[in-house]
């Protein structure tokens, strides 16, 4: 799933008022279950317009928003079914899950993107009521993967993949004491350096694009882990245990379909902190730009996003 996608105005604005209606008799719905949860009936019908919105969502390609939908439908299903109480604290979070989605719909029509990272507290605390696995936030972080680093200067530095993974044996050599110096002392900015000087070479010495990828971006974290723009934490050292893991399986010539996905999840990992970083190097900045990574955290800049959730949603502004 993407974070976020591009909404088509004219097909919002073709279903939206229907949503809004199946909406507003869900909320109904669940209010007369609320008076009277002995009666199911009326639960029912909760349902049955939630899975219809959810439905009309997922038609008009809104992920984030359908998301949110369904996990308000999975807690309404979890209640019928009598795998949760329904008491005030699961009524309330189900409430506001329906709620949220007029409003967030309404948010969209006026332009703001549909990114579901947004309402990962209130889907969590509906998760939560219900007993769920939590989702992560990185499960909803889906960068732009085609993104290339900027074309070199020249192709002859490229190496052959039997020359490659003889390159990438020799660099390890010198990663791994240099990795090992850093995680005996965070403070060592000469190991983090060193390993700079591996990845740029790795970086730019591969004929394979998601193994380029995969460098330029690693310098970026690098950059953010030698400026202190992210602090030190063991989440983010085991990340270069997997870049070590990484290169051991380049040298072990692993299946191009092997190192292709691996490339992929790990660079969307590094991502994931290079957007949480605040230091303003070169490298970080050009990543954060380069694959829009403000954007996909708030669906906006972050001025303008949080100048946005402060404003009324246009549908208020048009009832005053």
């Amino acid at each position: 799933m993407s974070t976020h996608s591009k909404v088509d105005l004219s097909t919002l604005g073709w279903v939206k008022t229907e949503i809004d209606e199946t909406l507003k008799q869900a909320r109904l719905a669940l209010e007369a279950f609320a008076e009277n949860p002995s009666d199911k009936t009326r639960l029912r019908f909760c349902i049955t317009h939630l899975h219809q919105v959810v439905g009309t969502l997922l038609m008009v390609e809104l992920d984030g928003a359908a998301m949110l939908a369904r996990e308000a439908e999975a807690l309404a299903d979890d209640i019928i079914n009598d795998k949760v109480a329904p008491d005030s604290r699961v009524l309330d979070a189900l409430t506001r899950g329906i709620l949220t989605l007029p409003d967030y719909l309404a948010r969209l029509q006026a332009g703001q993107s549909d990114v579901p990272l947004k309402h990962i507290g209130l889907m969590n605390e509906m998760r939560a009521v219900r007993k769920a696995t939590p989702i992560s936030e990185l499960e909803l972080f889906s960068p732009d993967l085609s993104v290339r680093p900027p074309p070199a200067e020249s192709h002859a530095g490229k190496l052959a993949e039997a020359e490659y993974r003889d390159l990438a044996k020799q660099l390890r050599s010198g990663f791994q004491p240099a990795l090992l110096e850093w995680l005996r002392d965070a403070s060592n900015k000469a190991s983090l350096e060193k390993i700079a000087d591996i990845f740029a070479q790795l970086q730019s010495k591969s004929g394979i694009s998601v193994l380029e990828q995969l460098f330029w971006v690693s310098s970026g974290y690098i950059e953010a882990m030698r400026e202190d723009g992210l602090e030190v934490t063991a989440e983010r050292k085991k990340l270069f245990g997997r870049l070590d893991q990484h290169i051991k399986k380049i040298i072990d010539g692993a299946d191009r379909s092997t190192v292709r996905i691996a490339s992929e999840d790990l660079t969307r990992a590094l991502l994931w902190e290079i957007a949480q970083a605040k230091s303003p190097g070169a490298r970080v900045t050009q990543l954060k730009r380069a694959f829009d990574l403000e954007f996909l955290l708030s669906g906006d800049t972050a001025e303008s996003s949080a100048e946005a959730s402060d404003l009324p949603t246009p549908e208020a502004l048009a009832s005053v």
